[in-house]
C-alpha cells in the first residue's frame, strides 16, 4: 500500500501541512518497500481547479491512500472517483509519526 499525504518539508522530522493542495511538498511511503519520496508540489500556485489537479498526481503515482488535515470538496470528491481512499488526520505531527501511526498491523 502507497499512502500520500502533504508536507511542510522534504525531510522525515517536518511537520505536516494542514494545506492539502497548496503544501509546499508530498510526502509519498510506500508500505511494501519501506521506502520515503518527497516531491515537490508544483501545482501549488495555479489559480484554481489545484485540488482536481492534485487529486491527478496522486492517482499518477500509484497513491491508494491521501491522508490530510482537510481536504477540499472538488479534491475528495475525484480522489473518490478515482478510487484512492481519504482519511482525515490531525494537525501538529511529522512525517515520521504519520508513517509509524499508518503502519500496517
Amino acid at each position: 500500500m502507497k499512502i500520500a499525504f502533504p508536507a511542510s518539508a522534504n525531510k522525515p522530522e517536518a511537520l505536516i501541512d494542514e494545506r492539502f493542495a497548496r503544501c509546499p511538498f508530498f510526502c509519498f511511503y510506500d508500505f511494501g518497500t519501506q521506502q520515503i519520496e518527497f516531491k515537490e508540489n508544483m501545482l501549488r500556485n495555479g489559480a484554481g481547479g489545484v485540488g482536481l489537479q492534485v487529486a491527478e498526481f496522486m492517482a499518477n503515482n500509484g497513491v491508494d491512500k491521501v491522508l490530510a488535515v482537510e481536504f477540499g470538496p472538488k479534491a475528495k470528491d475525484t480522489l473518490t472517483k478515482l478510487r484512492i481512499g481519504t482519511e482525515s488526520i490531525t494537525s501538529g505531527k511529522t512525517v515520521q509519526q504519520i508513517i509509524d501511526e499508518n503502519r500496517p498491523a
